[in-house]
């Protein structure tokens, strides 16, 4: 039978006992790197968290959610801001996990969605100003949004600029309109003239319209019934429109243009003209009393590629030709300048 020596025995008894000590050691490091990083990753969150959460501008992570063929189908909700919960309306603990087409189709229907793809795929960062979004009885909001892709997912952030947008469009309207009779201004008419050409292959009449005396009315009835009659005549003007393509404007402080879009030929602009001129006839109630006046209308058809200058120029001359006939008539020059 074999005995080991007490000097081997104690040998190997410490090497057992470093060997655990060594394993317990290599454990509790283990252990204790384990949980620094995860409180580390704790504290992380509690940072993102709370970055999100000062952040004024609505903000959601998202995940990618792809099909079988790797296609994007929708995005998943992993976090989200105070602010953006309260812009999209759904508490924090309802959002996260759920997929952005079920909690606003609206982002399809819009076309966001396409946007969004676009930041998933390409890995660029993509931005849309002033992008008009449905909110129910809200109407359209307009959003300016910022989406990034983050790690298996994207990062998306908007600002609603909807009152920024109500308030370009009143300064819009002031600078292309007259403050009196709310229509185009001269400048604005001539740029839709333009605009109208460019778009060709459809018929582009002019009605160049001229108040017959007007000086005499603001001379009798004083310059608020004058005031009075130029936004009659432009109610009525904007009642013979045909559609949203046809235009009024006032270019001068007697002059009013009508642009008609889609004639079909010199009758049919002719037939427009005589409705505004017969309309324009009948009295208008003033603070001074009742006003008549009458208009001297001069018709004309734009040639293909035609200047404004030339058009115009042509529905001016027969605006004159109008006026000497004895006024309060319409008179067409045809796109050739023969007279209608």
């Amino acid at each position: 039978m074999l005995t080991m020596s007490m000097p081997a025995a104690a040998f190997i008894l410490v090497s057992v006992v470093v060997l655990a000590l060594a394993l317990a050691f290599g454990f509790f490091v283990g252990w204790w790197r384990l949980r620094l990083t995860t409180a580390a990753l704790n504290a992380e969150k509690r940072r993102l968290e709370a970055t999100l959460g000062i952040v004024f501008d609505p903000y959601v992570i998202t995940e990618t959610l792809r099909d079988g063929a790797g296609r994007v189908v929708d995005f998943l909700y992993k976090d989200a801001n105070r602010a953006a919960c309260a812009w999209i309306g759904v508490d924090r603990d309802r959002l996260l996990g759920r997929r952005m087409l079920d909690v606003d189709p609206a982002v399809a229907t819009s076309g966001l969605f396409g946007i969004l793809v676009d930041a998933a795929e390409r890995g660029i960062p993509v931005s849309a100003d002033a992008f008009p979004i449905p909110r129910g009885t809200d109407g359209v909001h307009w959003l300016d949004i910022r989406a990034e892709r983050v790690e298996g997912g994207l990062g998306i952030a908007w600002r609603d600029v909807t009152e920024r947008r109500k308030a370009e469009a009143i300064l819009e309207r002031r600078a292309s309109t007259d403050e009196l009779t709310n229509l185009l201004n001269r400048k604005e008419a001539l740029k839709q003239v333009e605009t109208l050409n460019r778009r060709g292959g459809r018929g582009l009449a002019a009605l160049w319209c001229d108040i017959d005396r007007f000086k005499l009315v603001n001379d009798t009835y004083g310059h608020a019934a004058g005031d009075a009659v130029l936004q009659a005549l432009a109610d009525r003007i904007r009642g013979c429109l045909r559609s949203t393509d046809d235009i009024g404007a006032r270019i001068g402080g007697d002059e009013l243009l009508v642009l008609l879009h889609g004639v079909r030929g010199l009758d049919d602009a002719m037939n427009v003209a005589e409705m505004l001129r017969s309309r324009a006839a009948e009295p208008i109630p003033t603070t001074a009393g009742q006003v008549a006046i009458t208009l001297s209308i001069g018709v004309t058809i734009a040639n293909p590629n035609e200047s404004t200058d030339a058009l115009l120029a042509r529905a001016d001359d027969a605006m004159y030709q109008a006026k000497n006939r004895g006024r309060n008539q319409v008179v067409a020059i045809a796109a050739d300048a023969s007279v209608g």
